[in-house]
């Protein structure tokens, strides 16, 4: 993570953060006070060897030895560091807790877990209770928590990767722009860096072939004498970014800032810039996250009254104007470093800490913005997260793709972008019998997505089944079991994130027998014909309404309003379940509209006239919603060949399309089905003879609502 560490806030708080191991003492040698010096200005390569060569004169000074560790440590050379750790702190009576607890941070970094765990004790039995240290160990202990679903999620080091730094991807245009070290312009040397540490603002795109295209430097106007970046966009042209080595009020320090831009595309400029409110020269702001309104900003700083080194705030705009940032509080803040936010919906923050437990060093976290608990923080685990820094994370907002920067390939000392893609998320199904909340075996749970079965499993003794499913998918989950009413639950996309486990729970209710009144093949025949579909109309758009199990809801194009989880009364009408459904959801229902199915005489695709009144329906309802579409789906009976039968359908599909036609429906909103005798509605198939009447119920187009992402390929 070498160049990460011009955007930790170091340069600003490196004194206060490790002042036990680098505190200036009386009568150094010169070369310590050299070494002091460049340390504190972040030169910690430069520092361990000034140190090296004053321990080399006296190797029992102890504190030397750890300050060598301290300036590794810092630039994440974790072999070096552990090294010079273990000869700082080999005197028993050390009691340097800072120096304890970095040295757990590097076993931890190098993957000894075991050592480390007694090192955080030993910094607890010099400290005492001490948060970050029972995190730490809480993660330690609790080691395998990290790794599981880890087999969801695919990981890929990007093409453009570098022997230099690549890091903190943000979106723009059709791809991205991120950081990198690899300089192609001089900017001034204000923090006695040497020149190839500058950092440089590229772009690029993802290519088909999953390779990057070559990456171009992103737009010159942003350059100044500074380092520019991490940054984000919104809102088309505008820009937050961090600009870093501002001169602090102590001119032997620096700090971040942070400025607001415009992009004038007939000019091809940066204009308007400006800093904004928040800039203070006594502490930094940087790293900036921000909402797709543009009115709420994250961002990391090391201002008075944080908790710990570098902490997250929020700021709000109202009327043009930033509210004071606020601190995000005691349970996303750590009393390490809390840093990199990235708002994946106006909801919920990914973060990197050093200060919430992990598996090393820095790693990414999930939370809602308004946290209650420090359960609520959810470490993203492995292959997110390693034993390296993990930080600079994007994504889609459901998290089922994006980028993040990590230095875990060359052992922490080149930081490297990485492309992830979420292939599975698992979801545990939990049964039990409503009221006594006792576990239910053997309960046939079904997975049904976009209407069809895509998976079903049974319960085990403690009522639990899990379940893969795809990111962002809409799932429903149904559960039956003898002597059961039926149960259901519905996930939501938006609850699904980054192949993370989601639990839910159903409750069964036992089923009161009902006499079961026996229906005769009329009565069962004039079911068949009596099947219609209830439409609908609230606020000048025309839902459908469906029934799944006890899952009650209505959909139109885009939409879709979830009604109830009771049980409909069967003894009631289509049309009467779903008026009372909208009614008690509270909906002002306009109209009702009954679409029966439109059936053909044998061996013809000719409309009827009782089919040509269903489909006068049909125009009224997509001329009061022009965004609706529907699907045509034609059947046959079992009599002549399957080939016959499927052309026969489609013809009918056909005809039902061109009288939509005729009457200015567009032929964009309609998509046409057919399934020959796939779809028989009784046992009159090849092996059984049927009276005329019971075929023709088979001779049928059912015209179904479809979601408009269907038929625009929208995603």
């Amino acid at each position: 993570m070498k160049q990460v560490h011009y955007i930790l806030l170091i340069i600003a708080i490196c004194a206060g953060a490790h002042g036990q191991s680098i505190k200036i003492l009386n009568s150094l040698d010169p070369l310590e006070e050299r070494g002091d010096r460049s340390f504190k200005n972040g030169q910690y390569l430069e520092a361990a060897k000034l140190y090296e060569r004053v321990f080399k004169k006296d190797t029992a000074q102890y504190h030397v030895a750890i300050k060598i560790a301290e300036s590794y440590y810092h630039i994440d050379h974790f072999e070096d560091a552990e090294k010079w750790f273990r000869k700082g702190l080999s005197a028993d009576s050390t009691e340097d807790s800072q120096a304890i607890l970095d040295f757990a941070q590097v076993l931890m970094a190098n993957e000894k877990y075991a050592e480390a765990e007694k090192w955080l004790l030993k910094y607890q039995s010099v400290e005492g209770s001490h948060l970050i240290a029972e995190k730490k160990l809480s993660s330690i202990q609790n080691m395998h928590r990290h790794y599981e679903d880890s087999s969801s999620v695919e990981i890929n080091p990007l093409s453009i990767n570098t022997t230099y730094a690549e890091f903190s991807p943000t979106y723009y245009g059709f791809g991205i722009v991120y950081l990198s070290d690899h300089h192609t312009n001089d900017v001034t040397n204000v923090m006695g860096w040497n020149k190839e540490e500058y950092i440089s603002v590229f772009y690029t795109e993802e290519l088909e072939s999953g390779k990057m295209r070559d990456p171009v430097v992103f737009h010159s106007g942003l350059d100044s004498d500074y380092h520019e970046g991490p940054l984000v966009f919104y809102d088309g042209n505008k820009i937050i970014f961090t600009r870093a080595g501002v001169p602090a009020k102590n001119a032997d320090e620096s700090h971040l800032e942070l400025y607001y831009a415009e992009y004038d595309r007939q000019k091809d400029q940066w204009v308007n810039m400006q800093p904004l409110p928040f800039n203070d020269p006594n502490y930094s702001v940087g790293q900036p996250a921000i909402s797709k309104d543009g009115n709420t900003l994250v961002f990391t700083s090391n201002m008075p009254g944080g908790y710990g080194g570098a902490d997250l705030y929020i700021a709000k705009k109202a009327n043009g104007q930033w509210s004071e940032p606020k601190n995000m509080g005691e349970f996303i803040n750590s009393k390490g470093d809390d840093m990199f936010p990235y708002l994946i919906n106006e909801n919920e923050l990914i973060f990197s800490s050093d200060g919430h437990g992990g598996l090393g060093e820095l790693d990414l976290f999930r939370t809602p913005i308004q946290a209650s608990s420090h359960d609520e923080i959810e470490n993203l685990g492995y292959p997110f997260n390693s034993s390296y820094a993990d930080f600079g994370f994007i994504s889609d907002s459901l998290g089922r793709s994006g980028y993040f920067t990590s230095n875990r390939i060359n052992g922490g000392l080149d930081d490297d972008l990485f492309r992830f893609r979420v292939k599975w998320s698992r979801i545990q199904c939990i049964v039990a019998e409503k009221g006594l909340n006792v576990p239910l075996e053997n309960v046939k749970i079904d997975m049904i997505v976009n209407g069809a079965v895509k998976d079903s499993r049974y319960t085990d003794g403690n009522g639990s089944v899990e379940f893969l499913a795809q990111p962002g998918e809409e799932i429903l989950l149904k559960a039956d079991k003898e002597g059961y009413l039926l149960g259901s639950d519905i996930i939501r996309s938006d609850e699904l994130f980054a192949g993370m486990s989601l639990a839910t729970n159903i409750s069964l209710e036992k089923r009161v027998e009902k006499p079961v009144k026996k229906m005769n093949p009329d009565e069962e025949l004039q079911a068949l014909y009596n099947r219609r579909k209830a439409m609908v109309q609230i606020n000048g758009r025309v839902y459908e309404y469906r029934e799944v199990g006890n899952s009650r809801f209505i959909v139109n194009a885009d939409e879709k309003i979830f009604l109830s989880n009771t049980p409909p009364d069967q003894d009631q009408s289509i049309e009467e379940r779903a008026k009372l459904a909208v009614e008690e959801k509270g909906l002002k229902m306009e109209e009702m509209y009954s679409l029966k199915n439109i059936y053909f005489d044998l061996d013809t695709n000719e409309l009827t006239e009782e089919g040509k009144a269903e489909l006068d329906k049909v125009v009224r309802i997509m001329k009061v919603d022009q965004h609706i579409a529907f699907s045509i789906n034609s059947y046959a009976d079992s009599r002549g060949s399957m080939k016959y039968n499927d052309e026969l359908a489609f013809k009918r599909s056909q005809k039902i399309s061109r009288y939509l036609l005729e009457h200015d429906i567009p032929g964009s909103r309609l998509i046409l089905d057919s399934y020959g005798e796939q779809g028989l509605l009784n046992d009159c198939d090849d092996e059984t003879e049927c009276e005329e009447r019971f075929h023709a119920v088979n001779r049928r187009s059912e015209l179904e609502l479809v979601m408009r992402k269907l038929y625009t390929n929208e995603e």
